[in-house]
């Protein structure tokens, strides 16, 4: 259907009827005239889901600091609060969040052994580990656990909603001074395996060395010469032949196996 070229004193029925997409231009019509009627025509609508957050901490002062950080968050939602391992299970039955933002240090059941029931329950779920713990004992095990991404509980509103859109785009949000310490550690403490069966193609490779250095999935495309949605893909690929599912847990496996090795951090 035609979109109607009007007089140009007759503006806002001209922009009442922007909807329709294709333009019939009249021989007087001007570019000038003629950009203004495309202005009108509106773009097709972003994504608009909001991802629900569950804040988990046995201190009522960091689920208070979460929610007052998460109200003004646009496309991210708290959704609820649990003060322990259990009631976080247990809220998960009826919120089904999205995101978890987790404390590690709990009684009777601990950031880690949570991170793990949930996530074989909803393996969809990202967990973010939320500390005050710079400890790279803690990092480890709750990536070992499963977690997304990890973020300190001194980081100000901006820094926790980036960690938690870097972990919806499945990219592993870490304090960038924490990971050198923890990889070394999983290569020095783990043995090696010989020869690996577990085959990576050549893309594959590069890409996994990348997210070893900490790259973002935009990085990357940009680096190879690749789009966003086919390094995903790759990524992908590469969790599902390292049995693993995030970037801390698949750059942990390879170097277990061998895959890379401490030149490639």
């Amino acid at each position: 259907m035609p979109l109607v070229v009007w007089p140009h004193t007759d503006v806002c029925e001209r922009r009442k009827q922007a909807k329709y997409r294709q333009v019939s231009v009249g021989p007087y019509c001007s570019t000038h005239f003629l950009l203004d009627k495309l202005r009108c025509i509106p773009k097709a609508a972003p994504d608009r889901k909001v991802y629900r957050v569950l804040v988990v901490d046995d201190s009522m002062l960091p689920r208070v600091a979460a929610r007052t950080m998460l109200s003004n968050a646009a496309g991210l939602r708290h959704c609820g609060e649990a003060s322990s391992g259990r009631e976080a299970l247990s809220a998960m039955a009826n919120l089904r969040a999205d995101l978890v933002l987790m404390d590690v240090h709990m009684p009777e059941m601990d950031g880690p052994a949570t991170t793990r029931a949930l996530l074989s329950e909803y393996p969809e779920t990202k967990v973010i580990a939320w500390t005050v713990s710079e400890a790279s004992d803690d990092l480890l095990r709750m990536v070992q656990a499963g977690c997304s991404g990890y973020v300190l509980k001194d980081s100000g509103p901006a820094e926790l909603q980036r960690a938690l859109w870097a972990a919806i785009r499945s990219e592993s949000p870490v304090p960038r001074k924490m990971i050198p310490e923890v990889l070394r550690r999983v290569a020095e403490t783990s043995p090696l395996s010989q020869e690996s069966t577990i085959a990576l193609t050549s893309r594959e490779m590069q890409i996994l060395r990348g997210i070893s250095k900490g790259l973002t999935t935009k990085r990357l495309a940009v680096d190879l010469g690749l789009k966003a949605p086919s390094i995903e893909t790759h990524l992908h690929n590469i969790f599902r032949k390292l049995n693993s599912t995030n970037r801390g847990e698949a750059v942990s496996t390879a170097l277990k196996l061998g895959l890379i090795t401490l030149a490639d951090l």
